[in-house]
């Protein structure tokens, strides 16, 4: 057993950590990147875990990853589990000697972790750099990956899309159909993917065509099985790139559990007549903007600590840069609610705080808990609230 199962190591943009992965895994460890930007709570609590936990010696990566609970967890990625997600996606969109990846998403999620795998298995090359806002900050690269924000960053800028571009990866949430049918309509080689860390990214991944629903995923990737809960339809996954399991907290430090199989993504989503996936959403409360996830009952706390608001009620609704934003309702206990949103800003990272608060309506007070379900449809149908 080893004393140290995990090694955390320390990221930043444009600098490559694979040096620092190898020397770990040299020595059968996993390593833990984690970003310097992260809050300094969230840092000790990553710490503290990763420190207490045990496990045989084994090559890998641990991502954290805060999931569907809003509970920071530690997933743990094999180098057998990596190596087959990367080729499993080469045969869907090929990567190999002379391309060039362009790699903006951080190395501490699953996204930019692949594509250093990719490189490393594959024999094509990463180029680092921050995230495009031009097109030309893409000329030379052949794949990009990128969440629904950066890609329409990138569409604002009227430049041509570079010609050296075969792929254009695009992921991390939802993204609407208007965002893709812009970017097709430029030239832009995009595809459609799904995937989670617990599957070391990618799931499914297919071209994406003018018109297509924007819950089109693609078809999933060879050697994975992607199936639908009849009763709850909830998506499935199983195969060679499911990693190991997660670390879980016991009196005598944290053991690794290994997850069931097929893994129950918590996703909804259907299979198409042509038995492609597409996702539909979550089956909890939590949303993804801007590829990265929301938990509405975090802002309702940061909400309910201020001291003119008396009860929240968080919900997301569709955005077509961010793919969905958060907007709250408030029951005030004084009039000052103006300033609600400076202040959550002391509070809250910028991405989670809300583009709107309105005042929660009486009916939703009456109840014994206001029903996100219901104010979400109501935003959707159009009714206006007031706005504090």
């Amino acid at each position: 057993m080893s004393d140290a199962a995990i090694t955390i190591v320390e990221v930043e943009p444009c600098v490559d950590p694979m040096p620092a992965f190898e020397a770990i895994w040299s020595r059968g460890g996993r390593a833990l990147p984690l970003s310097r930007n992260l809050p300094a709570t969230v840092r000790a609590a990553l710490e503290a875990r990763a420190c207490a936990a045990r496990a045989e010696p084994a090559p890998g990566v641990v991502l954290a990853t805060s999931g569907s609970s809003g509970v920071p967890r530690l997933v743990d990625l094999s180098l057998e589990a990596m190596e087959a997600s990367a080729r499993s996606g080469a045969g869907v969109i090929p990567f190999g000697a002379g391309d060039v990846w362009h790699a903006s998403l951080a190395p501490s999620h699953v996204g930019g972790v692949m594509i250093l795998m990719r490189a490393r298995l594959l024999g094509g090359s990463v180029r680092f750099g921050a995230q495009p806002r031009t097109w030309s900050e893409l000329e030379g690269c052949t794949h990009v990956s990128l969440v629904a924000a950066q890609l329409a960053r990138l569409l604002e800028d009227r430049t041509p899309v570079p010609s050296s571009l075969r792929a254009v990866m695009l992921g991390g949430g939802p993204s609407s159909q208007r965002l893709r049918d812009a970017a097709i309509a430029r030239g832009v080689p995009l595809f459609a993917t799904y995937g989670m860390t617990e599957t070391c990214s990618q799931v499914a991944t297919g071209v994406v065509a003018q018109g297509d629903p924007a819950t089109l995923a693609g078809a999933a990737l060879p050697g994975v099985s992607v199936a639908i809960d009849a009763t709850s339809g909830e998506i499935l996954v199983d195969g060679p790139m499911l990693a190991r399991g997660e670390f879980v907290a016991r009196e005598d430090g944290g053991a690794l559990a290994p997850f069931d199989r097929p893994l129950a993504t918590r996703d909804a989503g259907f299979l198409d007549a042509a038995g492609r996936l597409h996702v539909v959403g979550r089956l909890d409360a939590m949303f993804i903007s801007g590829g990265k996830n929301i938990h509405p009952e975090a802002i309702e706390r940061a909400l309910c600590e201020l001291p003119c608001v008396r009860a929240a009620c968080v919900v997301g609704v569709p955005n077509a840069k961010w793919g969905m934003r958060p907007v709250a309702f408030v029951d005030l206990r004084t009039q000052t609610g103006r300033l609600i949103r400076e202040m959550l800003s002391e509070r809250l990272e910028r991405h989670l705080i809300p583009d709107a608060v309105y005042v929660l309506p009486p009916e939703e007070l009456a109840a014994t808990k206001p029903s996100r379900a219901r104010l979400a449809a109501r935003l959707a149908a159009g009714q206006r609230f007031n706005e504090v």
